[in-house]
């Protein structure tokens, strides 16, 4: 056996114990029920090269917060599609309808918006206290009040519009996401009964504490806050692992398909394992020696689509 085959051979058992509050799941009771308080969007259909149907959506988030993304079914007399919600990676945005093409092609609908604040058109405001530049280290220090938790009730809302749109098989809503997209995914699959599958590449929110020590993006943003407040540490930590995936994934109940490039600094491969060997629900994970952020490129977005298309058929 050469040494690449051996990078993933221990981690199969990796399990490391980590904090989790007394009040978690009150917690995540009470966020859920705030995410269900209210369903409000408007619908726009908006010309565009593409051979589907394409709206333009506003849905309120948390705080009333007004997310920008796009609705795209297919042009075919089905009656209902099965549903891809798409969470983009940290410091993007929902893209384009073209870049959603190749559902289209397979017949499922595409629901995706900007994540609140990032770079695409969807707002963020309200916070108590200063942060370092970017998203992660607002409100970090109570999880009633940090950034995590809005972008959860926001998730949670977008399940609930795809279930309320007519063009919908409700039964057949996947998620799907890469990086922070594929941490939100896996967090909203185990807060969510209502998913059929979820397809999470180079999860990030899992294991987080480590990737914050030794991560090189997004969670180096606590780094940067603590050398300045280093007396906010336990605060911080704490509120991180309401929303770490390694607490959340035992409630995932549907398929999972989760993806790790076993060279990729930016969602630490510890972490990814930690979080899947603690998923009691049917899953795979695809592991690419060789690839690094990337999360296996062309090679996983193939076998993503056909795990997609296995488990979203009527």
């Amino acid at each position: 056996m050469f040494l690449y085959e051996k990078l993933a051979s221990d981690l199969y058992d990796y399990n490391p114990q980590i904090y989790k509050p007394d009040d978690f799941d009150s917690f995540w009771t009470q966020t859920k029920e705030l995410a269900k308080e209210k369903l409000e969007f408007t619908m726009e259909a908006v010309s565009y090269p593409l051979k589907a149907r394409i709206f333009k959506v506003t849905l309120k988030g948390y705080d009333d917060t007004p997310l920008s993304g796009w609705y795209l079914l297919p042009e075919n007399d089905q009656k209902t599609y099965p549903l891809c919600l798409f969470f983009h990676g940290y410091r993007g945005y929902a893209s384009s309808p073209s870049s959603f093409a190749s559902y289209l092609l397979n017949g499922i609908g595409v629901l995706a918006f900007d994540l609140r604040g990032q770079v695409g058109a969807s707002g963020d405001s309200g916070y108590e206290g200063g942060h370092v530049p970017g998203w992660v280290t607002q409100g970090l220090d109570n999880p009633y009040q940090c950034y995590y938790r809005r972008l959860i009730v926001d998730a949670l809302r977008m399940v609930d519009l795809a279930r309320s749109l007519p063009d919908v098989d409700p039964k057949r809503i996947m998620l799907q996401g890469g990086s922070q997209g594929g941490g939100l995914t896996l967090a909203t699959a185990a807060l969510s009964e209502h998913i059929a599958l979820a397809v999470a590449a180079v999860p990030n929110m899992c294991l987080m504490e480590q990737g914050v020590l030794y991560s090189t993006s997004s969670l180096k943003e606590v780094i940067e806050y603590l050398r300045l407040y280093p007396d906010k540490a336990p605060a911080f930590f704490k509120t991180l692992s309401y929303f770490d995936n390694v607490n959340l994934a035992p409630a995932i109940k549907c398929p999972v398909l989760v993806s790790v490039g076993m060279q990729d600094t930016v969602c630490l491969p510890k972490g990814i394992f930690a979080a899947y060997n603690r998923i009691l629900a049917p899953k795979e994970i695809l592991v690419f020696p060789f690839s690094g952020h990337d999360g296996g490129g062309e090679n996983y977005t193939r076998a993503a689509m056909e795990f997609a298309l296995k488990h979203l058929k009527p």
